[in-house]
């Protein structure tokens, strides 16, 4: 039943209301909360705000109030709100309270133009150094034979995607997964079902950190051969020296390839200075 009567809203509000804008109704729930979460974690929406009423917002989206519920129910279950019955929902402070998952977001919510990429994949490659070095390390302290069967049948099928970036990452996940089983630790396991949604949520993302798959090949025999060897520490050690340098060169080129020109002043000034 529709209800006429006008609806009065408040000043911070409405300036809330004006930044987030109606919503195509063929996205319905995934696209409001993808629309929600992105001003939470732009911090548009400050932590300790509350939300507009679920009638203003519904009315600005341009969605019914149960695709609404529907989505803030998901913002909720990712920490990034708190919704009380009665008080209405509330920005949480995310940095507190959200999980790993969230880290993919703010990824995918940016492009390799934005400055603030390259700083959240560079916390993304450490995060996934601490996993790789760790997990291989207890790999080649726990492995069985079965387990370096499988784990050398996904080192060869890299060898077929290397002119596919998607693929290639696809073939990465499961080759790491054979590791990470290697390593019986099922956090460890857990930790890895962050990256394994990257190939098929961030293609972007997955382009720019998979751009010579056929140069990184030697780099999974050696860990092989070290899984092999059953000395973790060795192999903890290498795997984190060697992804560092890797990690370090990738981040050097899409910095240049992405950093914006000087304005011409500035240009200028730099060439003057050095003449002197």
């Amino acid at each position: 039943m529709t209800d006429d009567k006008t609806i009065t809203i408040p000043d911070s509000s409405a300036q809330t209301l004006a930044a987030i804008g109606p919503i195509a109704r063929s996205s319905v729930v995934d696209a409001v909360a993808d629309r929600l979460r992105r001003e939470i974690l732009a911090e548009r929406l400050a932590a300790g705000s509350r939300l507009p009423s679920e009638r203003e917002l519904s009315l600005a989206l341009g969605v019914n109030r149960l695709t609404l519920r529907a989505s803030l129910a998901q913002l909720e279950a990712q920490g990034l709100i708190t919704t009380r019955h009665g008080a209405g929902s509330v920005v949480a402070s995310w940095r507190e309270r959200a999980g790993l998952d969230t880290l993919a977001l703010l990824v995918g919510s940016l492009t390799p133009q934005d400055e603030a990429w390259l700083e959240l994949i560079a916390s993304t490659l450490e995060i996934r150094r601490i996993l790789a070095s760790e997990a291989i390390a207890l790999a080649a302290a726990r492995h069985t034979e079965e387990d370096l069967v499988a784990i050398e049948a996904c080192r060869r099928d890299l060898e077929a995607h290397t002119h596919d970036a998607t693929a290639f990452a696809r073939a990465d996940v499961a080759f790491m997964r054979a590791v990470v089983r290697a390593a019986r630790n099922l956090g460890l396991e857990l930790l890895l079902n962050t990256f394994a949604r990257f190939p098929d949520e961030l293609p972007q993302t997955i382009e720019a950190l998979y751009d010579r798959c056929d140069e990184s090949l030697p780099l999974y025999a050696v860990v092989v051969d070290m899984i092999k060897s059953r000395d973790g520490e060795s192999a903890r050690t290498n795997v984190r020296r060697a992804l560092e340098l890797v990690d370090g060169e990738r981040l050097a080129r899409h910095a240049a390839k992405h950093a914006r020109p000087k304005p011409p002043a500035a240009r200028a000034r730099k060439s003057k200075g050095s003449k002197s």
